[in-house]
């Protein structure tokens, strides 16, 4: 079935505070055929959300620009930032890319809202700011510069490679495998294997049902409930608590 794009634009010239402006606009595509979504997207929330019983990936997107009038503001708009969602042979790939004008303090960010078939693996390539997924079957890979991660109810192999910032990981039905520079990172309710290499930060792993490998380099560990065996590679200078382990706890010193 040959799939179509609809692209709707509605301007919203909002003021929220002085300088600031917004337009919104949507985006639509079908998945069929296809087995990935791609996203690269620049400075901005992100939000993606599994749809049970759909075929379509639909993309809400609100521009936004501090530090500039209504008429630099439409400039931005019409030639200074991509927004595309088009098909690449069997994947779909969302391009969202804004760019702070030179030698201005003009800032440009564009907020995603992402909703796509639940049965889509999913990989994110995210410059800054919140990445927010939910509610995916499929394997789901974030590459993040930095801003906050959260990932809740998944099913299928999670890979996150952050930079900067806090992440938070639950309910996931599958291998967790996080490679991190710096933030807190909290993980619950995971069924297959967990490895983590951090760098510094907090870590704070509960309820696991494979085996945990953590690598630290600064900040504390805290391991709970897991039903089988626990390696702290390097466990860093922070405190480390390991409690509720029904397999081997090995720690290499």
């Amino acid at each position: 079935m040959k799939s179509t794009m609809i692209l709707i634009i509605v301007l919203l010239p909002v003021v929220a505070f002085a300088g600031t402006y917004r337009e919104t606009r949507r985006l639509e595509i079908g998945s069929a055929d296809a087995h990935i979504l791609r996203v690269h997207c620049g400075a901005g929330a992100l939000t993606l959300q599994g749809v049970e019983g759909t075929d379509l990936i639909t993309v809400t997107a609100q521009i936004e620009s501090e530090g500039t009038d209504k008429e630099q503001f439409q400039l931005l708009v019409a030639k200074l930032f991509q927004l595309e969602l088009k098909r690449e042979t069997h994947q779909i790939l969302l391009i969202s890319n804004p760019v702070n004008p030179p030698l201005t303090d003009i800032e440009v960010r564009i907020h995603l809202n992402i909703q796509l078939p639940a049965n889509m693996n999913v990989r994110i390539v995210d410059g800054s700011g919140f990445v927010d997924v939910m509610d995916t079957i499929g394997n789901l890979s974030i590459n993040d510069d930095s801003g906050g991660i959260r990932i809740k109810n998944v099913v299928g192999h999670v890979m996150v490679d952050d930079g900067s910032g806090d992440i938070e990981i639950q309910d996931v039905q599958g291998r967790l495998e996080i490679f991190d520079g710096s933030g807190h990172i909290v993980i619950r309710h995971v069924t297959g294997d967990v490895k983590v290499r951090d760098a510094s930060g907090g870590i704070e792993i509960n309820d696991v049902s494979g085996s945990i490998t953590v690598s630290d380099g600064s900040g504390s560990i805290d391991i709970y409930k897991v039903k089988k065996n626990v390696f702290i590679r390097e466990p860093g200078s922070g405190a480390l608590e390991i409690d509720g382990v029904q397999g081997m706890v090995t720690i290499r010193e």
